[in-house]
C-alpha cells in the first residue's frame, strides 16, 4: 500500500529538523547510526558497517543472516533489516533504524501465521523510527496441518513464540545501539489481535502497551463456529447463500439501518440500533438473487444468532449486519493453497483445527463434528491457543491496551469484542480498573482488519505512545479515521468514537469531513 503525501511529508520534516539539532554545535552525542555503546577508543561504526557486523551473528538462541542496509525511501527512513532464526522453524524479520527513537514495536501475525507478515500493519509508514519486528509464528505451513502431532510447534504458535523472539530481540538491539529500548508495544490483528491479548495475560512484562485489532482471542470458540457456518451453508442442501443473494441482504441492510446514524452514506454506524431480520426477504413465490429461500433464512439466522450447545452453552455470540456482500462475507472467503481444490477460508479454518489439532485425523469429515462430544480435546486446545479476560498483571505494571474492531467484520465478529470488553470488566475487579487502562472502539463499515465501506485507516501506534509516555487516552485525542484511495488520497474521515458511542452526522457541513460528525450514544 502506497503511503499518503502527508504522512511523507511529515517523515521528511521531521528527518530534516532531526539532522538540524544534531548538526547545531558539539552536543557530546554520537553521530547518527553511530554505536552508542561504543567507548572514545573503539572506531565508530558507520550504518553500513554496523549492519553488516549483524551477518553469521548468534545472539542467544537467533542466528543472524542477510543483513541488509535499506535507504530512506517513500518516506521511510534507513534501516537495516536482518532475518533471524531460533530453533529449526521460527523465523523473523528485523528493522533497526539507523535513526532509533529508542522504541520496538512488534507486528502480529495472520490466520495460522506460517510466514513473516508484510504491508498494512507494518509501521514503517505510520511510526518511523521504531526497532520492528514481526516473526512467523514458528513455523512455515499456512494451511494449519504442521500441528498434527506436533505439541512444540502448537506451543510456539499458540503462546511462546513472540515472547521467545522477544528476548532474542531484545539482545540484539543492545549489541546494535548499546542499549535496550526504552518502551515496547505490540499491534496485531486476527490472529495478531489474539497475540496481542496473549502478550498482555500471559507475558504482561514484554510490553508496556498492545493494540489488539479484530482479536481471535478465543481461537477455539470461533473455530466451532466457523464449522456451525459450514454446515448450515454447505452442508445443508439449498442453505448456501450466492453472492447475488448476499449482495441483496447488505442492499436490505442499508435500506433499513443506514440513516440510523442521521445519515444514508453506504455505513451502518449505529448498529446497536439495527435490528434486522433476514426473514423479512423470504421469496413470495419460486427463487431468484432478489430474495432469500427458507433455508437460505436458517442459514442467516444461524450466522447472526448466537451459537450455543444442545445444553444451552454459549459458544458464540454471532455476527451482525451489514457487509454481507463484501469479500470475505456470505460467501466465505476462497483460499487457494498449491496443489489443493479452492475451498471457503472458514471452512479451511475449521478443518484444519478440528483435524489436526482436536482429533490428530486428517480425514475426518468436519460436519459430522459434534463439540460437546469432545469437550476435553477442545479445553486441551484453548489452554493453548485461547486469551483470558484477566489482565490485572498488565494493568497492574502500568500497561495500555486499545480494542479496536471492525463492524462490517465477516471473518471475525466485533460482538466477540464486546463480549472481552464486558469479561475485561469481570475479571480486573470492575469497569473503572478495566477503564483506566483499556480503551474499546468500534469502527463503522470496517471489514476484516480493513477494507469494507468505513474509514479503516488509523494510526493507533501513536496513540498508544501517547497513552503510556504521557498519560493521555486515546478517547481524549480526537482521533480520525480515514478511508483512502489506492494512491493514499483521503475520501472521507470519521471521528474514533469510544464505545458504544458511534459518529452520528451533526445535520450539516461536510458529510466526508469527520468535523461533521459527533460521537454519540446509541
Amino acid at each position: 500500500m502506497k503511503i499518503s503525501k502527508h504522512r511523507a511529508a511529515y517523515h521528511a520534516l521531521l528527518g530534516a529538523l532531526t539532522m538540524t539539532l544534531l548538526a547545531c554545535g558539539d552536543d557530546g552525542q554520537s553521530p547518527p547510526g553511530a554505536d552508542a555503546g561504543a567507548d572514545a577508543d573503539t572506531p565508530v561504526k558507520t550504518p553500513q558497517e554496523a549492519c553488516d557486523a549483524l551477518a553469521g551473528v548468534t545472539i542467544g538462541e537467533a542466528k543472524l543472516s542477510e543483513p541488509t542496509l535499506v535507504a530512506a525511501a517513500n518516506g521511510i527512513g534507513e534501516h537495516c533489516k536482518v532475518t533471524g532464526l531460533m530453533g529449526t522453524s521460527l523465523r523473523f524479520e528485523l528493522y533497526l533504524p539507523t535513526e532509533w527513537n529508542k522504541k520496538l514495536l512488534y507486528a502480529g501475525g495472520g490466520g495460522w501465521d506460517g510466514s513473516i507478515p508484510t504491508g498494512i500493519l507494518r509501521p514503517w509508514d505510520t511510526s518511523g523510527g521504531y526497532v520492528t519486528v514481526a516473526s512467523n509464528g514458528g513455523h512455515d505451513d499456512p494451511t494449519g496441518a504442521v500441528f498434527l502431532n506436533n505439541p512444540e510447534v502448537k506451543k510456539d504458535f499458540g503462546y511462546l513464540q513472540i515472547h521467545k523472539v522477544l528476548g532474542a530481540v531484545q539482545a540484539i538491539v543492545e549489541e546494535r545501539y548499546g542499549e535496550g529500548p526504552a518502551r515496547k508495544y505490540f499491534e496485531g490483528c486476527s490472529n495478531g489481535g489474539r497475540e496481542a491479548l496473549i502478550q498482555a495475560t500471559r507475558w504482561p512484562e514484554d510490553f508496556d502497551g498492545v493494540v489488539a485489532r479484530a482479536p481471535a482471542y478465543s481461537f477455539t470458540e470461533l473455530m466451532l463456529a466457523f464449522n456451525n457456518n459450514m454446515k448450515h451453508m454447505l452442508g445443508t442442501p439449498g442453505g448456501e447463500i450466492s453472492a447475488a443473494k448476499a449482495a441483496t441482504i447488505t442492499s436490505a441492510v442499508l435500506e433499513k439501518c443506514d440513516a440510523l446514524d442521521g445519515i444514508a452514506d453506504g455505513v451502518v454506524s449505529n448498529v446497536a440500533a439495527c435490528a434486522f431480520d433476514p426473514a423479512s426477504l423470504l421469496c413470495p413465490a419460486g427463487d431468484s438473487d432478489t430474495c432469500l429461500t427458507q433455508e437460505q433464512i436458517k442459514t442467516a439466522q444461524a450466522i447472526y444468532g448466537e451459537f450455543k450447545l444442545p445444553d444451552g452453552t454459549s459458544i458464540y455470540p454471532g455476527w451482525g449486519p451489514g457487509g454481507e456482500g463484501d469479500f470475505g462475507g456470505f460467501p466465505p472467503w476462497l483460499i487457494a493453497i498449491p496443489g489443493m481444490v479452492p475451498v471457503p477460508l472458514q471452512m479451511s479454518f475449521a478443518e484444519a483445527i478440528i483435524r489436526n489439532w482436536f482429533l490428530s485425523d486428517p480425514s475426518y469429515d468436519t460436519f459430522q463434528f459434534e463439540p460437546e462430544k469432545h469437550s476435553a480435546e477442545i479445553e486441551q486446545a484453548a489452554d493453548i491457543l485461547d486469551a483470558s479476560t484477566d489482565l490485572k498483571a498488565f494493568f497492574a505494571r502500568k500497561g495500555k491496551l486499545i480494542l479496536v474492531h471492525g463492524t462490517n467484520d465477516w471473518a471475525i465478529s466485533y460482538k466477540g469484542s464486546i463480549k472481552y470488553w464486558n469479561g475485561v470488566a469481570e475479571s480486573v475487579g470492575g469497569e473503572a480498573a478495566r477503564d483506566a487502562s483499556m480503551e474499546f472502539f468500534l469502527q463503522p463499515g470496517v471489514q476484516h482488519c480493513w477494507g469494507g465501506s468505513g474509514a479503516d485507516t488509523v494510526d493507533l501506534v501513536s496513540a498508544l505512545s501517547s497513552w503510556v509516555e504521557e498519560g493521555k487516552p486515546p478517547s481524549s485525542q480526537s482521533i480520525v479515521s480515514s478511508k483512502l484511495d489506492m494512491a493514499g488520497a483521503v475520501q472521507f474521515q470519521r471521528p474514533l468514537c469510544e464505545y458504544p458511542d458511534y459518529p452520528r452526522y451533526n445535520g450539516s457541513g461536510d458529510p466526508n469531513a469527520a468535523a461533521s460528525y459527533t460521537c454519540t450514544k446509541p
